[in-house]
């Protein structure tokens, strides 16, 4: 099974009303979501927030501001799992009941041969609304195995996995889903090593929490990892 990480709450609490509350007005400027799915339109059958539209920009500035806030234990998580180089704008989808997206792959490349092109190494869908006010909805990941995960997070909690697998949204049918989509270029393409790699750095920040100074035994385990760990990531420049 590919790389999958889920990441409860998150978006903080304030920030996550903020934006349904931003979501929720009349004036919202909502698209047909098979805009943006190529050869997979028939597939899929929900909304968008416009693309271009500023309330897009706005709440992804939003969105990677709290992911870039390495304060929180949370957003530590999402970047050491993802070693993020490049984050795509958020993709704002609103799922009616009724609509959900049947198995697909996400695009390799992002605005592809432009200026603003990302590799899509990870993806991670974001909840946005609490997974009680709607049913079904389910982020399915390695969807084409008869034995799949399915995700449905709390508001905040968000499901991060490697772009390698297909997957889907099944039906929401009853309520709406809100959620966003980001796409990750990762310093570390190989997604084993990627994973590897989150690993170390998870144990190293568990073991330099709240020990003793004085354990040797400890101080020694943290200094081996912290040397495979630079070791690792040096073996792969280019």
């Amino acid at each position: 099974m590919s790389f999958v990480y889920p990441i409860p709450r998150l978006l903080p609490d304030d920030v996550v009303a903020r934006l349904r509350g931003r979501l929720s007005a009349a004036d919202v400027p909502w698209v047909d979501g098979r805009g943006t799915a190529g050869r997979n339109a028939f597939k899929k059958h929900n909304l968008e927030l416009d693309p271009a539209s500023a309330l897009r920009h706005e709440i992804s500035s939003e969105i990677h501001q709290a992911l870039a806030d390495v304060r929180r234990p949370e957003a530590l998580l999402f970047q050491y799992f993802a070693e993020p180089v490049k984050v795509s704008p958020c993709l704002i989808s609103r799922t009616p009941a009724g609509g959900g997206y049947g198995d697909h792959m996400d695009n390799a490349y992002l605005s592809a041969r432009t200026p603003n092109e990302i590799r899509s190494d990870m993806s991670m869908t974001i909840f946005l609304n609490d997974r009680e006010s709607y049913d079904g909805g389910e982020l399915v990941i390695d969807s084409d195995l008869p034995y799949s995960p399915a995700f449905k997070m709390p508001a905040g909690g968000a499901v991060l996995y490697s772009t390698t697998s297909v997957h889907r949204v099944n039906d929401v049918k009853n309520g709406e889903r809100l959620a966003a989509v980001i796409w990750i270029e990762s310093r570390i393409a190989d997604p084993l090593i990627r994973e590897t790699n989150g690993d170390i750095l998870e144990c190293l920040n568990l073991l330099s929490t709240g020990f003793e100074q004085s354990d040797e035994r400890i101080r020694h385990m943290v200094t081996k990892l912290e040397k495979v760990r630079s070791n690792l990531l040096k073996s792969l420049a280019s």
